[in-house]
């Protein structure tokens, strides 16, 4: 009996997700766009902005920039030897942006107040996620293997 969620998706609906992430792309781009234009305008805006906001808006720049990669690699049907939905380039930019965002906010927090142990938690699991995410962009790449063999000295078709 196979897993049926290791079994690989039909194109179709690959390309039907691929083509849902990347309206929510637009959609969070859209959003971006007008919350930074108000921010560029309005001097009450720019009054009202605190940290919350800049985390808020940090976070929606890392789901966008999600979307975008993973959107375009499953619409367009474009992948390479990287066995991965996220190409090297986004594992490093998505661990960069966690670090920071971890970063910031242990900044801020400890610059208000005494930090409390969910605001460890918190901070130390971006940070976690984000050194993952680094170390993902670093690993070598795995190549097919050729001359496997299995315990009953026959062919390994995995990878």
């Amino acid at each position: 009996m196979t897993n049926p969620y290791l079994e690989p998706v039909a194109p179709l609906w690959t390309r039907i997700a691929g083509i849902a992430l990347l309206v929510a792309a637009t959609g969070l781009t859209a959003v971006l766009g007008v919350g930074i234009f108000d921010l560029a305008v309005h001097a009450a805006n720019r009054r009202a902005f605190t940290s919350s906001t800049l985390v808020f808006g940090l976070i929606l720049l890392a789901l966008c920039g999600i979307c975008w990669q993973a959107g375009s690699r499953l619409a367009c049907n474009r992948h390479d030897r990287h066995p991965s939905l996220f190409s090297r380039t986004a594992w490093f930019a998505i661990g960069v942006a966690l670090v920071v965002m971890a970063a910031l906010m242990a900044a801020v927090i400890v610059s208000a107040r005494q930090p409390a142990v969910l605001d460890y938690q918190v901070i130390l699991t971006l940070g976690g996620f984000g050194v993952w995410c680094i170390v993902l962009a670093f690993r070598p790449r795995m190549e097919r293997r050729v001359d496997a063999t299995n315990g009953d000295r026959k062919r390994d078709e995995r990878a």
